[in-house]
């Protein structure tokens, strides 16, 4: 009897332990034969969690204007770094960002993203963005930036009247280059009759349009430009 027990009580263990390695080969089996699967690599990796987010860099990608891939800071191909990011509002026109002025351009974010992976632009951002190296067109008398400051210069033609556009200083003597150096500038002034904005120190007296000003009969600011 008490043989014939053991016996049972072996077998019922050899049983219950093959049962065991049964099920534990095949849910291992299951497993492997389970392909592995692997995230596509994105055409515009990103290196946070904010397409270009501040302090992140960028490159022009070939053959499309004013289209930016993400590229580390040390990539041989990055031309310039985020100073400012805004999730909403548009790059164009410059001046109506909110970037610093001493940014050197600024990237229309949706319309990157979408160029680079082949969809419709869609939402609004924009990243303001500064150059790793010279030249800095944002510093002031560089011929660029979000808006014209205080020793900037401006290219004036006579014939279009008091219309200017922003020239780099350096460009002084050359077609369309510069002609005056701003040396003062006056917020929402007019610049009629007898009344000066400039004192009396300046060549020229320019305008600006309120392209953005709740107040359609002011200007927003008055530019006294020294000739060059």
């Amino acid at each position: 009897m008490r043989a014939s027990a053991a016996a049972a009580a072996a077998a019922a263990l050899v049983l219950i332990t093959g049962c065991g390695q049964a099920a534990e080969y095949r849910t291992s089996d299951k497993e492997s034969s389970s392909p592995t699967s692997s995230p596509t690599p994105s055409v515009n990796p990103s290196y946070g969690e904010l397409y270009l987010a501040e302090n992140e860099c960028a490159a022009p990608e070939p053959g499309k204007k004013g289209v930016y891939r993400e590229v580390p800071c040390g990539d041989s191909k990055a031309v310039a770094r985020v100073t400012y990011r805004m999730e909403a509002g548009y790059a164009e026109p410059f001046s109506a960002t909110s970037c610093s002025e001493t940014t050197d351009f600024a990237i229309n974010v949706p319309i990157s993203l979408a160029s680079l992976e082949g969809t419709q632009a869609s939402g609004e951002g924009y990243a303001c963005m500064r150059n790793l190296k010279p030249p800095h067109p944002g510093d002031i008398g560089g011929g660029g930036g979000p808006r014209i400051e205080v020793g900037d210069c401006v290219h004036s033609d006579g014939k279009k009247g008091d219309v200017i556009t922003e020239a780099a200083c350096r460009t002084k003597g050359k077609k369309d280059g510069a002609t005056h150096k701003i040396i003062k500038i006056v917020e929402d002034r007019f610049a009629v009759g007898f009344d000066d904005p400039c004192d009396y120190k300046a060549d020229a007296v320019f305008t600006e349009n309120p392209m953005f000003d709740s107040d359609p009969v002011k200007n927003d600011r008055v530019l006294c430009g020294k000739k060059l």
